[in-house]
């Protein structure tokens, strides 16, 4: 499996309030729900490039739609890279996309750790905040579309993380894990992700994917010791400001 091959799998778990065709690219419409669905990118997955007439089109495109200039490239589109930033577009936040099969790492999490729920309760809400997911990237979990769910972890008696988790065609994705700082470094983490692998496989997912961006050293450190590959690597770029 490719990074490209996990494109429709991102869309579909984390997906935007609208998509608009603007020549070769997609622009999604993110109503406040992060860069992942409000960065243009190239509708087909496998291209590489674009003209300078069709980005000026996206930038104008996503101007209309009322959101800055912002695009997403994955690893193989190198011209497209290089064509932004001649035009003074900075590189930010490249992420690494990860898989694992789901029968790997599944365990039923030990009473009372970890537990599926949906809709989320306030205090998952309120852990989220804690890590900068707010009412926007929340409203981004409701559109997606089933089989979905968010956890609920718990250490020493008190909720102390949450995790969302959607799958298309076979693949689980988890998203916007958040572990309370008082209680990092416990075995939480690596418990919600078994007890979300073991939803997912539950679910008929093969497949337990997630995405990471490479400064977050704790996470990949976790998640490599889980046994999850990278598949590819994608970042953004924006316009300086």
């Amino acid at each position: 499996m490719r990074l490209s091959d996990l494109m429709p799998v991102i869309t579909a778990t984390w997906p935007a309030a609208a998509h608009h065709e603007n020549g070769p690219f997609t622009l999604p419409q993110g109503v406040g729900g992060g860069q992942r669905v409000s960065a243009a990118r190239l509708r087909d997955p496998l291209a590489q490039d674009a003209t300078e007439a069709e980005i000026d089109a996206a930038i104008a495109g996503l101007a209309a739609l009322g959101q800055p200039p912002l695009f997403m490239l994955l690893d193989h589109q190198g011209a497209l890279d290089a064509r932004l930033a001649a035009r003074g577009f900075v590189l930010r936040d490249a992420t690494c996309a990860m898989i694992v099969p789901s029968a790997q790492i599944a365990a039923p999490p030990p009473p009372i750790t970890c537990f599926p729920i949906w809709p989320p309760l306030a205090i998952q809400s309120e852990i989220w905040a804690t890590g900068g997911v707010g009412p926007g990237r929340l409203s981004v979990m409701t559109r997606a579309s089933a089989p979905k769910t968010s956890f609920l972890g718990r250490t020493q008696d008190r909720p102390a993380g949450t995790a969302f988790a959607a799958i298309h065609d076979g693949v689980a994705m988890l998203h916007a894990l958040e572990i309370l700082p008082a209680h990092r470094r416990r075995g939480l983490g690596a418990a919600m992700m078994r007890a979300a692998a073991d939803w997912a496989l539950d679910q008929g997912a093969a497949t337990f994917s997630l995405l990471v961006t490479r400064e977050n050293e704790p996470a990949l450190g976790l998640y490599a010791s889980l046994g999850f590959t990278a598949v590819g690597q994608y970042h953004y770029r924006a316009k300086a400001v």
